[in-house]
């Protein structure tokens, strides 16, 4: 039993060190959009300009997707 459990858990530490560790990042700005007739607030986590169209990397409820400015109604966005 003891030949088991020495192998597993030092499998086990092993694999957890082995990916990268995940930053947390913060948002840039904030953007309004009106979702069913209520405004609602999104945290931009980036801002790229592609082909003259701006798009953030909005937060929920976008799940951190580049999404057209024109989505929203206003932000504090610096583009």
């Amino acid at each position: 039993m003891k030949n088991i459990i020495i192998p597993v858990i030092a499998s086990l530490v092993l694999s957890a060190c082995s990916g990268p560790v995940l930053e947390k990042q913060k948002p840039v700005c904030q953007a309004e959009l009106v979702a069913g007739g209520l405004p609602q607030s999104v945290q931009i986590y980036g801002v790229r300009k592609i082909a003259n169209q701006t798009e953030y990397r909005a937060g929920y409820p976008f799940n951190w997707r580049w999404v057209n400015k024109n989505n929203f109604t206003h932000s504090n966005c610096s583009q």
